[in-house]
């Protein structure tokens, strides 16, 4: 069974996409939603955790990128 969506920010349950009615904002119910979320973004309540380490991500980088590509990675 697939799960209704909800709003991340008060949990209205919001329509699919391509529903008629179904919000501009989404996955939020309304624009306040949309513009609380940013918000939060803004004032540092979201973050992200894990720190950055250019010598661990170039790796990463370079082990997806494909040997026949054109540009190497440095």
């Amino acid at each position: 069974m697939i799960a209704t969506p909800t709003c991340p920010i008060c949990g209205t349950t919001v329509p699919p996409a391509s529903f008629p009615g179904a919000s501009q904002s989404a996955p939020f119910c309304s624009k306040r939603c949309q513009q609380v979320d940013l918000f939060r973004w803004f004032d540092g309540k979201y973050v992200i955790a894990e720190p950055l380490d250019p010598e661990r991500h170039l790796e990463d980088l370079a082990e997806l990128q494909d040997p026949g590509e054109e540009y190497p990675v440095e």
